[in-house]
């Protein structure tokens, strides 16, 4: 089996040991710095290209929310522009067609409304069911409750 030669071995004979001048390889003032030190000066290659360079950060999707007595304002222009639709004496919002995440409970509320894909505050619930209406695609939103309840649940039984 052949064995392989280690550099310093292969360089035995040589006088500068691949280092140029005897005088080069005196001291760290040959090195030219630690580590990726120089690269944007003398030691600079492509590979060194995104080194220290600034990265900016993305913006975090903000979630939008809306109260009900602007949603109520609104529903007139929506089923004209056909984004909102009247089935049946119920009308019907998906949020992801007019572009909210959130229902905020600000407001009161006569109709009936189906509302869909949105998230739906605690007074907000009340108040669209109170009025005869009812809730679709809401799985995330009433897990999280769910999950709130257990918690307060959890810790009121430790402070006793």
């Amino acid at each position: 089996m052949k064995r392989h030669r280690r550099k310093k071995e292969k360089l035995r004979g040589q006088r500068s040991h691949g280092k140029g001048n005897t005088k080069n390889k005196r001291g760290a003032g040959s090195r030219g710095g630690k580590g990726r030190a120089g690269s944007q000066r003398h030691k600079f290659s492509k590979y060194y290209a995104n080194f220290g360079g600034k990265k900016a950060m993305k913006p975090s999707k903000k979630e939008r929310s809306i109260n009900l007595d602007i949603l109520l304002e609104r529903i007139p222009k929506w089923i004209e522009k056909g984004k909102v639709k009247e089935e049946n004496g119920i009308i019907v919002i998906d949020g992801k067609i007019i572009g909210f995440d959130k229902l905020l409970g600000r407001g009161t509320i006569e109709k009936k409304l189906l509302v869909r894909n949105l998230k739906v505050s605690k007074s907000a619930r009340e108040k669209i069911e109170n009025a005869g209406g009812s809730l679709e695609g809401l799985e995330s939103s009433e897990n999280e409750a769910v999950e709130e309840e257990i918690v307060e649940e959890h810790n009121s039984g430790e402070v006793n």
